[in-house]
């Protein structure tokens, strides 16, 4: 799969609220070609449009870009295309709270057909992990594996399905010049092997730089080189700019093009027609040159260095396009379009991996338990046997209104701070095509209903029975519902946040957020019966009110018998009394379950689009 872009622009524009902004072109009318079977990089100076090239290759960015893009000289198709690539980041962005095997077996899952059995799909992973060195660590857990690993890991697992066309920003970023000079042979085995890997590097030693077969060289958003890297000293020679013998090539094209001499970037673009020359040489397979050698569709190429043997990974089917059928191009367009599992197959898949991660966090459901335990504990002692008292009107909406916050604080913060760094998970993955959004969406909800029903019912239980509530199922059910609903709810409005914003933006828009439901919530129980209607109207949006008065009706209502009273007259001590008060005679908890079951489902819809809006980005 050779890719060739023309006249590749990429512009930005500035944000909404930055109004003096001006439109910056990053890649300014860029052309080349990335061929198959070759190790290729993008170099050049920082701010040079390296990442932005890649990107739009990859197609991960989309908006401002044009041009002219192929594959195999045909106008490649966006969906098709997709597929058939992959796009490893430069963070390597990894499940955690799973060994190396897990991780691999889920991708694999997600990744090859429905029709592939679990024995044969171990074998893909196992022979993968021999070839890329994983074997040892197989039973090694995700966060404790070292920089190299999650590096090799990251390539292993979009290796799972064989894509034809790889693209990796920086592989080497953060890595020492050993484990650098063993990635890139890796990569480079990959490639001769007949896949187009593309990767952007900064500034690669001279003994990486050579394990590059193909080197493309950006400044300013103009091509200054492109073609092999024995080629580059030459073609600077052309042009009047002499390497030293003692000097790196990589280090000398980007003294020459840090753009302090704009002269020679003016040079070097117009002696490469902006990238439309290439300076390409016979490939090059240790040290030596030799013509592709291709039978029954498999490249054949000697080991490289003893490290990494092309003949050990799986073969990489050649298929030729142009001379497809059209009844053949449908069914490769269909092969590439489609998800290789099921819907169904996927929600398993993922609903599996978020229960087991969910099981391993013994930190995050540890602090979780005592969380509750201890707030449940304190409030209960706080509010201890006055749920009786006729005389603790005031301390019985406290309690309403406390355990309603309590609920909706703890879980939207919750998502707030945790769903982000999730999401860069899932950008990743979406866009390498592993499953669909909508059967992730709704493993994310349904993992996370059954720790959220225990640790609510810890909490709801202890201030239940502390503060001396009725012994009756029908309204221990109905406050301990309403107390989840809102947890449900809260939850949702926290992964609406998450969705749009980062950990540290979030932080601030949630409590924000809540405010306004608060301030409905609390809203006019002193005088419930001068309450306009129109404000009547505009309360029924905040959940946190229809909680508040579902356990208002729940503590009062349900025909209560009359509270204690140790003096000579209690004003509060018939329940109803408190319910007229309240103006809530004509509602029923019910109606307030109702309520919060449906904004349940607006928020989860609106987290949803969000999300859907985000990972599109």
């Amino acid at each position: 799969m050779d890719i060739q872009f023309e006249d590749l622009t990429y512009k930005v524009k500035p944000p909404l609220w930055d109004r003096k902004g001006h439109v910056r072109t990053i890649l300014k009318s860029v052309n080349g070609r990335f061929a198959a079977g070759e190790l290729s990089c993008i170099m050049g100076p920082s701010g040079a449009g390296k990442s932005s090239l890649l990107n739009t290759l990859s197609g991960y960015v989309r908006k401002g870009v044009s041009g002219s893009m192929k594959i195999n000289s045909q106008i490649r198709d966006e969906k098709r295309f997709r597929k058939m690539s992959c796009y490893i980041m430069q963070e390597d962005k990894i499940q955690p709270m799973l060994t190396l095997n897990e991780v691999m077996m889920f991708a694999a899952d997600l990744k090859l057909s429905s029709s592939t059995v679990t024995k044969e799909k171990q074998m893909i992973v196992n022979e993968i992990q021999n070839v890329l060195g994983l074997s040892e660590a197989k039973h090694t857990r995700t966060e404790c594996l070292s920089g190299g690993q999650r590096k090799r890991l990251s390539v292993a697992l979009e290796l799972i399905n064989n894509p034809p066309i790889i693209f990796l920003d920086e592989p080497t970023s953060g890595l020492d010049n050993v484990s650098s000079t063993y990635c890139l042979q890796l990569l480079r085995g990959l490639a001769h092997q007949g896949r187009t890997i593309v990767c952007t590097i900064h500034q690669p030693s001279a003994s990486m730089f050579q394990l590059f077969d193909h080197v493309y060289v950006l400044s300013q958003g103009y091509c200054v080189y492109q073609g092999s890297t024995d080629q580059l000293v030459p073609f600077l020679s052309t042009v009047g700019l002499h390497c030293p013998l003692t000097y790196n090539p990589a280090d000398f094209i980007i003294e020459v093009t840090d753009g302090e001499e704009p002269d020679n970037i003016a040079k070097l673009s117009s002696a490469t027609v902006n990238g439309k020359l290439s300076l390409y040489k016979a490939k090059r397979v240790n040290n030596s040159y030799y013509p592709d050698v291709e039978i029954n569709g498999e490249i054949h190429l000697p080991e490289l260095n003893g490290n990494v043997s092309a003949s050990k990974i799986l073969p990489l089917p050649s298929i030729n396009y142009t001379s497809l059928s059209e009844q053949e191009k449908d069914t490769a367009d269909t092969w590439c379009i489609d998800f290789p599992t099921s819907g169904w197959s996927q929600f398993v898949t993922l609903w599996k991996r978020m229960i087991l991660q969910l099981y391993r966090n013994k930190v995050g459901l540890n602090i979780q338990f005592y969380h509750h335990l201890v707030c449940g504990l304190a409030v209960g002692i706080v509010f201890y046997g006055k749920a009786n008292d006729g005389t603790q009107f005031f301390n019985h909406m406290k309690f309403c209104m406390g355990n309603i916050l309590f609920h909706t604080f703890t879980q939207s913060m919750v998502q707030v701070l945790a769903f982000p760094s999730e999401v860069k998970l899932l950008k990743q993955e979406y866009f390498n095509r592993w499953y669909s959004l909508r059967p992730y969406y709704i493993a994310l909800t349904l993992s996370k209903f059954p720790s959220i029903i225990f640790f609510s019912s810890i909490y709801t239980t202890c201030v239940y029975f502390m503060s001396g509530l009725p012994l009756e199922l029908l309204r221990f059910t109905l406050f301990s519902s309403i107390c989840l609903l809102t947890c449900f709810v809260a939850e949702g409005m926290g992964l609406l946040v998450g969705s749009i914003f980062n950990v540290t933006n979030g932080s601030a828009v949630g409590p924000m957020m809540i405010a306004p439901f608060l301030g409905l919530a609390i809203y006019g129980f002193d005088f419930a019966h001068q309450v306009p209607w129109i404000m009547e109207v505009v309360m029924q949006a905040s959940f946190l009110r229809c909680g508040v008065i579902g356990l208002v009706l729940t503590v009062f209502g349900l025909h209560r018998q009359p509270l204690n009273c140790p003096g000579n007259y209690c004003h509060f001590r018939d329940p109803n009394i408190i319910i007229y008060y309240l103006n809530l005679d004509r509602s029923h908890p019910i109606f307030e379950v109702i309520k919060l079951s449906i904004m349940l489902v607006f928020f989860r819809l609106l987290a949803y689009f969000a999300l859907r809006i985000r990972v599109n980005v």
